[in-house]
This record gives structure tokens, sequence and C-alpha cells, in this order.
């Protein structure tokens, strides 16, 4: 028992030192050897060449961590990585890549093929956010020195878009989501523009995609609409105005309020707008859709005091939400049909009628042109403000 207990010992004692010795070849690679991109731009450079734009944090134990903004030129992206070696003492990582940026030439001419290469990279995970400059990735890019490089504009870009996203204001933009409506015969991608504002960069629209070119753009003010149509609201706000003529009835002679009005319109927002869209192809022969949206909300501010504690005057400002809504959505649909582009994905509604066939790109592209769609919108108003 004794022999059996030593050898035991002796068996663990020799698998504790094979580990050791082990973990000493395991490759170390601490952060001050590594460069970390955390944003990437991407802009044409002449018919044939790239022009990449790399911020990298860099560690220094001496030092605070600093950025450095990179360029170089090469016909695809894994050459612009071994360009953009050439130009750092260490080696660059692409494990933090937050944001990519491309330029809106590029993304004209069709970016998958830059997207390919990012789904291609293990290091790279599904969840960084694609984005368009509204010109030049480039300028985007040299917002870092403008800052000084105490920025760290992946960060930052990463940040101004998740806030967004999660306030609500614009779909989310990630590679995971980009790949799924790219590869999904019946929807496009969107992805949100960034501009440079002095020192800033903002969203300034949201860029619509037909397979993986940039055909156009929506303002902030249609971003609602797309987004209804899309997504789920679940505490959204949204600012509508409305001709003096068409709250006429419900306008009320406050003292308190401004004789008057400042504007030409009455505005009135609303807030914890919770949305459902139901989307039913009702003719498959015909292409024809039925597009039911449903919002509840509040009153949060007017800027001309309306008559707010009457059901009657509810019921009014509720039909004037419904119109105005209902006109926007048909305009946005029928903007989306001419260009023809489908980020609603109307063809994901027509293929699950199809009693399990598979619909082909041009088959889709072909029955869009004479989809129709029948808009039926019916707002709620929850609560008002008004003190009793």
């Amino acid at each position: 028992m004794r022999k059996l207990h030593n050898s035991k010992l002796i068996l663990l004692s020799v698998c504790l030192i094979t580990m050791v010795l082990s973990a000493g070849c395991v490759q170390q690679k601490p952060l001050e050897k590594l460069g970390l991109i955390t944003t990437q731009g991407y802009d044409m450079e002449g018919k044939n060449e790239i022009r990449g734009t790399a911020v990298v944090q860099k560690f220094d134990p001496m030092t605070k961590a600093a950025t450095k903004v990179i360029t170089s030129y090469a016909k695809t992206s894994k050459g612009l990585r071994q360009e953009e070696n050439l130009q750092s003492n260490q080696k660059l990582v692409s494990g933090q890549l937050r944001s990519v940026v491309y330029s809106r030439e590029l993304a004209q001419k069709g970016i998958i093929q830059l997207v390919d290469t990012l789904n291609r990279d293990a290091a790279i995970g599904n969840m960084v956010y694609l984005t368009v400059a509204d010109q030049s990735a480039s300028e985007i890019m040299e917002i870092e020195n403008k800052n000084k490089g105490n920025l760290n504009l992946g960060t930052y870009i990463y940040n101004l878009i998740k806030q967004n996203v999660d306030g609500e204001q614009i779909i989310s933009p990630t590679l995971h989501e980009f790949n799924h409506n790219y590869y999904d015969i019946g929807k496009d991608p969107v992805l949100p523009i960034l501009k440079g504002k002095g020192k800033d960069v903002i969203i300034s629209g949201v860029g619509l995609f037909k397979d993986d070119r940039l055909v156009d753009e929506l303002k902030q003010g249609d971003l609602f609409y797309l987004k209804i149509l899309v997504d789920k609201y679940k505490a959204g706000t949204k600012e509508m105005g409305f001709k003096t003529e068409q709250l006429k009835k419900i306008i009320l002679k406050n003292e308190n309020y401004t004789k008057k009005p400042i504007f030409s319109k009455i505005y009135v927002t609303i807030e914890n707008i919770r949305s459902k869209t139901k989307i039913k192809l009702v003719d498959k022969k015909n292409l024809r859709f039925k597009v039911n949206v449903k919002v509840d909300s509040r009153v949060l501010e007017m800027t001309q005091a309306l008559e707010l504690g009457k059901p009657a005057s509810i019921k009014l400002l509720q039909k004037r939400f419904n119109q105005t809504m209902k006109k926007k959505i048909e305009q946005l649909l029928l903007h989306f049909k001419e260009l023809g582009i489908d980020p609603v994905g109307f063809g994901d509604e027509y293929e699950a009628h199809l009693r399990g066939r598979t619909i082909t790109k041009k088959e889709w592209d072909r029955k869009y042109k004479d989809a129709t769609f029948d808009v039926q919108v019916e707002n709620t108003i929850k609560r008002t403000g008004v003190i009793d």
C-alpha cells in the first residue's frame, strides 16, 4: 500500500512539473507588445486600390494608453494589414475591433468583399458595428488626430451607435445583422451614416442597401417610420408637426401660453412609445400586403396649449396621428419599391407562404415591383400629462 501511495505522489509531481513547464512554453502576448485596432476605415484609392485607415490603441507601461492613426494602401484588407504592421513597432491585432467605416463611394460600389474578410477573421466578433461615412472614411478617422489621440475613436463610435440603438433611434448595425439581411433573399441591410462635425462624429442618417450596395439614405425624420416597420418600439419618442387647422378644434385659450405662437405649426412630442407592427400577405397572386401598426404612447410636450382633458379631443389627436403616420409609411414603402430594395422584409413574408419552396432573388425582384401595401395605423394615447 505504501509503495502504491508513493507511486501516486511521484506521478502527481511529474504531472505538476510538466504543467509548469508547458505553461512556460505558451506564447505570451502582453499588451505592451500589441497594437489593438479599435476601428478601421476603408476608402477607394483610384480604380484598383483601397486606402485603409486604422485607429490603434497602444499600451506603454511607462505612460498612459495612447492612440495612433495608421494609413496604408493595398488591393485587399489583408494587404492593408501587412502595410499597417510595417508602420508599427507593435504587432497589430483585431480582437478589439469595435467599428468599421466604409466610404460612401466604396459603399456605392459594394462592400461584401471587405465584410467577408471580417467574417473570416476568427478574432473579430459578430457584434462589430458596420457604418458608412458621409463622404470619406479617412475624414472620420482623422477626427482622432484632431483630438490629439485622446479620444479613442473606436470606443467613441461604438458608444455613439450603442446608445442610439438602446435609445431606439436607429436599427442595430452589427456584422451579424448585416450578414443575416444580406444573405436573406427577402430582406436588405441598412447601416448608419457617420458625419464629422468639428472634433465630433455624429449620425446623420441611415444608408439603404440593395444587396451590398448603398443606393439611398434616410434622414432623421424618416428613421422613426423605418424602425416602426422593422422593429418594435418599447419606450421611444417622436415629435410630430401639424397645421393649425388640423388641431383648431382643440386649441385651448390659456393665458400661461404665449398668445402668438412661435412656430407656424403645432408640434406635439409623444414618449413611452410602444409599437407592434404586423405584416400579412393577403393576396398571394397579386402580391398585396396588409401592414397593421399599433402604437401606444403619452403626450410629453406641445408648442401650443391643447384641450386634452376631454375624450373627444384625445380622439381627434389620435386621428391626426394616424393620418400623418399612415401617409409617411405609405410614402416610405413606395420609395423602397421604386428603389427595388426591401429593408422591411416583405420577401420573408412572401416566402413563408410558398410551402417550403425557397424563393430566388431574381424571382423576388420581379414580383416586388408589383407589390401593393394596405397600411392601417391605430394610435392610442394612454396619458396626456393633464392634471385634473
